[in-house]
């Protein structure tokens, strides 16, 4: 059995040995290839070695050197265009020659020899300047000459650009056209690396030879313009105006936006505010006129004032702007800078204070249902201070304040301004309202209101309520009717003046037009005193005319008495003429005795006779 297993043992062993040395004669002779190799490539270029375009795989220097000379000898190079025909330049016309200056001892030198296998899967272009010698400038020469060359024949490339907008597909990327216009830089280069390589052939398009276009469909400049505008003409806006809608999409948008020569989306502000400017146009109702079916029955249009929709056109302008940079779907009223009650029909819907001027009556309706109905006193036309109509809206609403102006400071309990300084007030200093008190006796502008009317509109209005204000022919009160033919017989009583006989019939006129008035117009003929105090001037004057007709007509005997003594010598004689004359003088009236306008002459007669007298006894006594 030991036996056995030592036999088995050894043979083991046996085996083992001999494995032994294969391996090693085995390993040897690699060893002794591999060197050999090496040897061999000390002296040949390294498997996959290329130097300036030939083959030195395998070959000694000298092979390397015959074959690049017949490569020069007969030398040409096609130059291939991306259009047009194929053109050569010769090796001849650029005198090309080989030159071998000892640099392919140095390459074959520098090899590492000991790494061959590395080569067979590393190839390894060499290139040698000095190998290949040629005149530089006749290539540049012989290279203007080509027709590719002709400035006038070349195509200019066309960058990516977009597609016209369209409402199926939006905008698409039109890709970027290749063109014939040479980089001369690129060209040269690639040429004379060409030609120092012996290659025979140059694709100026493979070299890319050719000026490129700057951007292409795969530009991110470009992709990013094409979502951009995309995204913008995505953008949907439903304006809505009440029973009206506007729809701004992108069949009109695409109009608004353009590219930059940078390929950056471009938003037209103009176009944006022409388009909200427009629809101001369109749907503001703010300063234009109104029609109102009036409380009395006719349809009455309300010029002026600045009540309605107002478009705040800046600040739609900005957030449309932000829609369309967003690509957004929104349904929206715009931005308003002032607003109405109604979107439907009339602006002002059916909440609003009617201002009749004419009437000098207003009528306050909210939510259809007259709330108020009163007289007021508006603005003194005579002094220039009427109140101006138009459809206006309440700016607010206060208690307890001062109304100041040049000349004035009233306080008043309840003030609703709508016009600048314009507003409805109470006016407890008046003691009537309506009629045309406003024609004369109007107030500084605002509408004067009975107290009780002034607090129940303050009550029940509202600020933005519109206040409708206009003038009506033929519907002026009764009162103001009345007024206004008492204003006739007030202006003919002041007509009168200083009252004379003369004034008798315009006195007469006046009485007879007051009594024409009915009672209601009578009561407001102010200065009716007056006419009564004329009347009484004229009784006056013509009691005293007719006393003074009768004084005259007692004194004129002894007037026409008196008369006859004038222009007569005085003498003695006359005594008792002159004695009766001054008895009837005597026993006139004392109105008489004033009309006796030539007493003087009497007295002087009687002065007369006491002389003649006196000088009669004078004579008797000598």
């Amino acid at each position: 059995m030991r036996e056995a297993e030592y036999m088995s043992t050894a043979k083991k062993n046996n085996r083992k040995q001999k494995g032994l040395m294969i391996a090693g004669f085995i390993f040897l002779a690699l060893v002794t290839a591999y060197l050999g190799i090496a040897v061999f490539f000390s002296k040949h270029f390294l498997p996959g070695t290329i130097i300036n375009g030939v083959s030195a795989s395998g070959k000694t220097i000298k092979a390397v050197e015959r074959l690049i000379t017949q490569e020069i000898d007969g030398y040409q190079i096609e130059l291939e265009p991306r259009e047009g025909k194929t053109e050569i330049i010769e090796g001849t016309a650029i005198s090309l020659k080989p030159v071998f200056d000892g640099r392919l001892e140095i390459e074959l030198k520098n090899q590492k020899e000991f790494f061959w296998p590395v080569s067979l899967f590393q190839p390894s272009e060499i290139e040698v300047d000095t190998m290949v010698e040629y005149d530089k400038e006749a290539l540049h020469q012989e290279a203007e000459k080509l027709e590719i060359m002709d400035e006038s024949q070349m195509q200019k490339e066309e960058n990516a650009v977009l597609s016209e907008y369209s409402e199926k597909n939006g905008y698409t990327i039109i890709p970027e056209q290749e063109g014939t216009v040479v980089d001369e830089e690129k060209f040269y280069e690639a040429l004379e690396k060409s030609v120092l390589n012996l290659q025979e052939r140059i694709s100026l398009a493979e070299e890319e030879c050719y000026v490129k276009p700057e951007y292409t469909s795969e530009s991110e400049e470009v992709v990013k313009l094409a979502e951009t505008m995309n995204k913008y003409v995505q953008t949907s806006v439903t304006y809505d105006f009440g029973d009206k809608k506007e729809v701004l999409n992108g069949t009109t948008i695409h109009q608004w936006i353009s590219a930059t020569k940078k390929y950056k989306a471009k938003i037209s502000q103009e176009k944006i505010e022409e388009y909200i400017s427009n629809l101001a146009d369109t749907y503001n109702t703010a300063g234009r006129s109104k029609s109102l079916k009036s409380s009395y029955g006719t349809e009455v249009t309300v010029s002026g004032g600045d009540y309605g929709w107002k478009m705040d056109q800046e600040a739609e302008a900005e957030a449309l702007k932000q829609h369309i940079k967003q690509g957004e779907t929104v349904t929206k009223e715009p931005a308003y800078s002032q607003t109405a009650n109604s979107r439907a029909g009339n602006d002002y819907g059916n909440t609003y204070v009617e201002v009749n001027l004419t009437a000098q009556h207003m009528y306050y309706y909210k939510d259809g249902t007259l709330v108020l109905e009163t007289d007021f006193v508006s603005g003194n036309d005579a002094k220039g201070w009427s109140t101006p109509p138009g459809a206006f809206g309440l700016y607010y609403k206060q208690r307890d304040k001062t109304l100041r102006g040049e000349g004035y400071a009233t306080p008043v309990s309840f003030w609703m301004p709508f016009n600048g300084g314009v507003g409805f007030h109470d006016a407890n200093w008046r003691r009537d309202f309506g009629g045309n008190y406003y024609k004369r006796n109007g107030s500084h502008g605002c509408v004067n209101m009975p107290y009780s009317a002034a607090q129940t509109l303050f009550d029940n209005i509202e600020a933005g309520c519109a206040v409708l204000v206009y003038q009506l022919s033929g519907t002026e009160s009764a009162k103001a009717k009345a007024q206004d033919a008492a204003a006739v017989v007030i202006q003919l009583i002041d007509s009168l003046g200083d009252v004379t006989l003369e004034s008798r019939d315009a006195v007469v006129n006046a009485r007879n037009q007051y009594n024409g008035l009915d009672g209601t117009a009578k009561g407001y003929v102010s200065n009716y005193g007056t006419l009564e105090a004329a009347e009484a001037r004229i009784a006056q004057l013509e009691a005293e005319a007719a006393a003074d007709q009768q004084a005259q007509a007692e004194a004129q005997p002894v007037i026409d008495a008196i008369n006859q003594l004038a222009g007569q010598e005085i003498t003695l004689d006359m005594k008792g003429t002159i004695e009766n004359i001054r008895k009837q003088y005597n026993s006139l009236s004392e109105a008489a005795r004033a009309k006796v306008g030539n007493y003087n002459v009497l007295t002087d007669a009687e002065k007369k006779i006491q002389e003649l007298k006196k000088e009669d006894k004078e004579k008797e006594e000598t």
